[in-house]
């Protein structure tokens, strides 16, 4: 399978009125895309492709935390 680069990322919390870190994580692509969202470069984590195909795509699903090495 093919590996892609994925991120944690800001996006604006509607509720909060602010800028916070998002409970999924996400492409570049996507995450500038759709969400408009704020890279959090130190973040990249590289997975198989099939952790962005959750219901949005591009990003993982709500909590999804990567496997410690």
């Amino acid at each position: 399978m093919a590996k892609v680069t994925i991120y944690r990322f800001d996006a604006w919390d509607q509720i909060a009125g602010e800028m916070k870190v998002s409970t999924r994580w996400g492409t570049r692509e996507a995450i500038n895309k759709l969400v408009n969202g704020r890279v959090l470069e130190e973040t990249a984590t590289e997975v198989d492709e099939s952790v962005v195909a959750s219901d949005i795509p591009g990003l993982t699903a709500k909590g999804w935390k990567p496997v410690a090495r």
